[in-house]
């Protein structure tokens, strides 16, 4: 889904993984991009469209931290190995959100 969609202005390409496009309702969206755009003014637009609860599934309630489980990626490389949630944003950047991904059996 494109929102506000002008190709010609620049945009960020989110992906969202999993049971976080429930919260979000979207499973991709572009977004447009602006000056100095950080992680940090991603989530907060993209709160405007997610469903309640959006906001505990990005950020920890008792510390307002994004939260430690949350796997977050901005074209293949971990936001915390960036600049968290300061990490700039350019044009054509993709930036995917992943919950925590559990599964397999230790049985046979």
């Amino acid at each position: 889904m494109k929102l506000q969609g002008q190709r010609s202005q620049p945009v960020v390409k989110v992906v969202i993984v999993g049971y976080a496009s429930d919260v979000l309702d979207h499973r991709s969206l572009e977004l447009p991009l602006w000056p100095r755009m950080t992680m940090k003014d991603l989530f907060a637009e993209l709160s405007r469209f997610g469903r309640q609860g959006f906001r505990e599934a990005i950020y920890n309630p008792d510390t307002g931290r994004m939260n430690e489980y949350l796997a977050v990626f901005v074209n293949s490389r971990e936001i915390r190995s960036l600049n968290g949630l300061d990490t700039p944003l350019s044009e054509g950047d993709t930036v995917t959100i992943m919950p925590p991904m559990a599964g397999g059996s230790a049985g046979g």
